[in-house]
C-alpha cells in the first residue's frame, strides 16, 4: 500500500513539473506581444499622442461614428469589417474601439483571424474615453441658439 502511495506521489510530481515546463514554454506565445491588447482609456490616449502612425478604427455604426468620435479615428462597422478589411494593413498598429468594449472585442478576434496582430483594445469604449474628459469630434450644429 505505501509503495502505491509513492508511486501516485511521484506521478504528482512528474505531472506538476511538466504543466510548468509547458506552461514556461506555451504561455509566452499566448499573450499579446509588444504590449498590444487590452488598454485603458488612458493608455489608449498616450499611445494616440505618441504613436502618430496608430490606425484609431471605430467599429461602431456610421450614425453613432457621426454621433461623436475620436479625432482621426476610421470608420469601419464591425459587421462590415470581414468585407473591408482590405482597407486597412496588417502592418499597421491599431487602436480598436466601440462604444463599451463588446463589438470592438469581436473586430479584434475577426483582425487577429485575418492575420493582425498589432492591435490595442480600448476595452472601455468611446463611453470610458468620454468620461475620463477626453476630446470627442462632433458633427457642426447647423442651426445655433440665437435667433436672426
Amino acid at each position: 500500500m505505501q509503495g502505491l502511495e509513492q508511486r501516485e506521489r511521484r506521478m504528482l510530481y512528474a505531472a506538476l513539473a511538466l504543466a510548468v515546463v509547458a506552461s514556461v514554454l506555451f504561455a509566452p506565445s499566448l499573450l499579446p506581444r509588444g504590449g498590444y491588447g487590452d488598454v485603458t482609456v488612458q493608455k489608449a490616449k498616450l499611445l494616440i499622442e505618441d504613436k502618430p502612425d496608430l490606425v484609431i478604427l471605430d467599429v461602431r455604426t456610421e450614425s453613432e461614428y457621426e454621433a461623436g468620435h475620436i479625432m482621426d479615428a476610421v470608420n469601419i462597422p464591425v459587421q462590415e469589417l470581414s468585407a473591408r478589411f482590405d482597407e486597412l494593413s496588417p502592418e499597421d498598429e491599431l487602436l480598436v474601439y466601440c462604444r463599451m468594449g463588446n463589438r470592438s472585442a469581436q473586430a479584434v478576434d475577426i483582425l487577429q483571424d485575418l492575420g493582425f496582430t498589432k492591435i490595442y483594445h480600448m476595452a472601455e469604449g468611446i463611453t470610458g474615453w468620454i468620461e475620463a474628459g477626453y476630446p470627442v469630434v462632433k458633427p457642426p450644429t447647423l442651426f445655433s441658439s440665437t435667433s436672426v
